[in-house]
């Protein structure tokens, strides 16, 4: 991009500010509504007209002296050199630089963790070339870059969110909470234990998730409670935290063993219930066989005592010979039933157990990265997200929603510069680089990638074949920025806020 291109690019920028819009309108308005007004001096409207469209004029050329002036004073950068600043935590800008001084360039690439307020200051004035972010510039840091005649543009490398969720196949009355309600829930001094309490069902609430010290609770902390130094003060008392996701699970839906096992519940049950019945069976079995040789016992010692024949006495021991072998067949069978009946028993015995435990993690609740909640996705049931001023109704967390930063719980990486740091060949070459890079570093680093067409849009930028678009902070409100896909055939004029 040439010194002219940038130029005129920022002169749009300048000359189009709805600020300056509304100043400019206010002022004719009034000029208009005196021109319906008598003058006992003579003064003819269109004067008046005329005349405050000129002192808008001077204000006007005052004002861009101004800045020319102040934009003449920004300090030069060195050439074969590229200053950073901003944040490393959850970044990847670090190993960026690391991998593009590995590619053998001359130039010096020179990052700074100053944070990230500090680094858009001196971004806009004129000390860095690029700010490493988790969040767009807002509106008053974007005012210092425009007083110095500095236009910003964005690129978005890599995304991430925080994911709600309760276990898969659960239902706690509801599949939607606000950003204000999650807050509530997780933060230090909580009163809710209680599905109920935000409108659910009567279902018993308890929160986990990942050691305070990780980088998955930095990410919670900052991109949830709001926190810019995450840390155990932030978050309730009874946080049940957990070192990997396999002990998430456990604490969410009681394991995947224990899942597996309460499953069986119905079917062990039938099962007890058909030895039991077998055992109480062979149980009756036993107790005729053995009344039977109690019966052939008698019947033998009376033959003895009225001295019956030779062949009745026969048949009588043979009566008792048949009767104990039933009797004894009949125990066997007795004790295998018992047997069966007590490992039934046993059985049912655990599932109750693992029923009893997954049911009572129904009201537990965890946060996860977007990462991991990809991996575990049929496990989990997340919940649907909607900001208190009803903007982002109950949005669903994809890789759709996280990008573009619809999905409230969502966060950009982002590197920001500006158009005359974009004009500097050493900027534009690092930040192709980066980006190109950017897809295989997010998945490493369990981060969401750029999708393909906004990395191409982005790609863009920095061939000439689009204008950059142009960074315009909301009016005292959420900052926000333009999707780079809707560049595409809209060149003219800074980009309206994303909606």
């Amino acid at each position: 991009m040439t010194g002219q291109t940038t130029s005129r690019t920022m002169g749009r920028a300048r000359t189009t500010r709805p600020g300056r819009r509304a100043a400019v309108a206010t002022a004719l308005a009034g000029v208009l509504v005196l021109s319906a007004c008598s003058h006992d001096d003579g003064t003819d409207a269109t004067d008046l007209v005329a005349q405050a469209q000129s002192d808008q004029y001077e204000q006007e050329q005052a004002r861009q002296t101004r800045i020319k002036e102040a934009n003449a004073g920004l300090p030069d950068r060195p050439r074969g050199e590229i200053a950073i600043d901003g944040t490393s935590t959850i970044s990847l800008t670090p190993g960026e630089v690391d991998r593009y001084q590995a590619t053998g360039t001359d130039t010096v690439v020179d990052l700074a963790d100053n944070g990230e307020e500090e680094a858009f200051q001196r971004l806009c004035s004129g000390k860095v070339d690029i700010v490493s972010s988790l969040r767009p510039i807002s509106r008053s840091e974007w005012d210092a870059c425009q007083a110095v005649g500095l236009d910003v543009v964005q690129f978005q490398v890599a995304s991430d969110a925080i994911v709600i969720a309760i276990k898969s196949e659960s239902d706690v009355g509801g599949d939607c909470l606000t950003t204000d309600q999650v807050q509530e829930i997780w933060r230090a001094g909580s009163p809710i234990t209680n599905w109920s309490q935000v409108g659910l069902d009567d279902v018993p609430l308890k929160v986990g998730g990942p050691l305070l010290d990780s980088t998955d609770f930095q990410v919670f902390g900052k991109s949830v409670l709001g926190s810019l130094a995450p840390a155990l003060t932030d978050v309730r008392s009874d946080y049940f935290t957990y070192d990997d996701f396999d002990e998430a699970l456990r604490f969410l839906n009681g394991g995947r063993d224990k899942i597996r096992h309460s499953f069986r519940y119905p079917e062990l049950a039938r099962a007890r219930g058909l030895r039991k019945s077998e055992l109480e069976t062979e149980r009756q079995v036993f107790l005729d066989a053995r009344s039977e040789l109690e019966v052939a016992l008698a019947e033998r010692a009376k033959g003895i005592r009225d001295k019956r024949s030779a062949a009745d006495r026969a048949a009588d021991q043979a009566r008792v010979d048949a009767a104990r072998v039933a009797a004894q067949e009949a125990r066997a069978d007795l004790l295998a039933a018992r047997a069966r009946f007590q490992r039934a028993n046993q059985r049912l015995g655990g599932a109750t157990e693992a029923k009893r435990l997954v049911d009572g993690t129904l009201g537990h609740v965890i946060y996860a990265r977007f990462s991991d909640y990809e991996v575990f996705e049929d496990q989990l049931r997340p919940f649907e997200i909607t900001r208190p001023d009803g903007r982002r109704n109950c949005v669903f967390p994809s890789q759709q929603t996280i990008t573009d930063g619809e999905y409230p719980f969502a966060s950009q990486m982002l590197i920001t510069t500006t158009t005359r740091s974009l004009a500097r060949s050493e900027v534009k070459e690092f930040i192709r680089h980066y980006l190109n890079e950017s897809q295989a570093a997010a998945a490493d680093a369990r981060l969401v990638p750029l999708p393909d067409e906004t990395l191409r849009a982005e790609l863009a930028w920095l061939d000439g074949t689009r204008e950059p678009v142009l960074v315009v902070p909301a009016e005292g409100g959420e900052t926000t920025t333009t999707d780079p896909k809707a560049s595409e055939g809209a060149s003219q004029g800074p980009a309206e806020p994303a909606r």
